[in-house]
Order: structure tokens, then C-alpha cells, then sequence
């Protein structure tokens, strides 16, 4: 569970977010939040954009920052 604690590393991925870029906050539906450090291209899928985050407190987002919200489905 002390791998959920805010400010702690992750990777995602998210597909069809072209402008999504480093600064920026992505908000989920179950009310998390991630900022976003670095992005990189998939190799294989053109659409798909493998994202290094950090868990973040969504009451910590700046009210000028740029947020996406982010729906999880099943696989």
C-alpha cells in the first residue's frame, strides 16, 4: 500500500492524448491524480504515449494547471 502514497513514482500509459506533455495533471474518474514528469511515443502503437508520473493529492493541483481527466476501463 506505501506505493500509493502521493508523491510516489508510477508509469501509465494513455492512448489518443497527443498533447499531453510533461507539467501537466491527469485526474481520474476514481478521483486520483497524477503529474505528469516525462512521455515517450510508443514504438508499436502510434496513438499510445507511455507516461512517468507521480501520484499527487488532487487538492494540490494548481488552479491554472492543465488537467486531463482520465476514465480506467477493464482490459
Amino acid at each position: 500500500m506505501a506505493s500509493r502514497l502521493p508523491y510516489t513514482p508510477c508509469k501509465l500509459y494513455i492512448d489518443g492524448a497527443d498533447d499531453l506533455s510533461a507539467g501537466d495533471y491527469i485526474l481520474t474518474s476514481g478521483g486520483s491524480a497524477y503529474l505528469v514528469q516525462g512521455t515517450r511515443p510508443s514504438p508499436s502503437k502510434p496513438e499510445r504515449l507511455y507516461l512517468d508520473c507521480l501520484r499527487w493529492p488532487p487538492g494540490d493541483i494548481p488552479e491554472d494547471a492543465r488537467c486531463y481527466q482520465l476514465n480506467w476501463y477493464r482490459r
